[in-house]
């Protein structure tokens, strides 16, 4: 959001980042923690996906929102479900590079494509994308990427292979904008 209304900043790193608005994902999710209960009927999976839903429009449309958990009234809730990412982006014009673990189920890998995409159609040719095949949304080596596989994971830190692409393309891009 700040690079695309600062010219002083020199290039921006996205690991991770959404591409549709919040509401979308948060439904995405939710859609993936009701497909791991077991014993749900198709009916109570549904039930439980339009409860969902209902709550995240009463946030958004600032409906009656007095029956859900009081956090859902966080301003930064609201925010969150409402914004789109893609008008912002294509708002930037500095250098973007965008991480992403093909095995994230919070923050699906598609979106770095549609990040990707947005920012080139809008006229920014320095775009890098960096897919890691086997990684999960907090950038660790995983085997299925679910939220309850975060409790087994073998390791709590990031590899040095994104950490050295991430600081090879900052140092590069850094360079080249005579900054340091």
């Amino acid at each position: 959001m700040v690079a695309g209304t600062d010219p002083r900043i020199a290039a921006i790193v996205i690991m991770a980042g959404t591409a549709r608005p919040g509401e979308s994902i948060s439904m995405d999710q939710m859609k993936e923690v009701i497909e791991q209960q077991p014993g749900l009927t198709p009916e109570e999976k549904k039930k439980r996906l339009d409860e969902h839903q209902a709550m995240l429009r009463a946030v958004v449309t600032g409906g009656d929102v007095s029956r859900y958990p009081k956090e859902i009234t966080y301003p930064w809730i609201k925010e969150f479900l409402s914004y789109d990412p893609l008008p912002t982006i294509r708002k930037v014009r500095q250098p973007i590079l965008i991480l992403q673990g093909a095995l994230d189920r919070q923050v699906t890998a598609e979106q770095a494509g549609m990040l990707e995409q947005a920012a080139r159609a809008a006229g920014n040719r320095d775009v890098t994308v960096r897919l890691w095949p086997n990684l999960n949304h907090l950038f660790l080596p995983a085997k299925t990427g679910t939220f309850s596989e975060y409790s087994t994971l073998e390791t709590s830190i990031v590899g040095d292979d994104v950490l050295k692409t991430l600081g090879d393309w900052l140092e590069m891009r850094l360079k080249t904008k005579g900054t340091k």
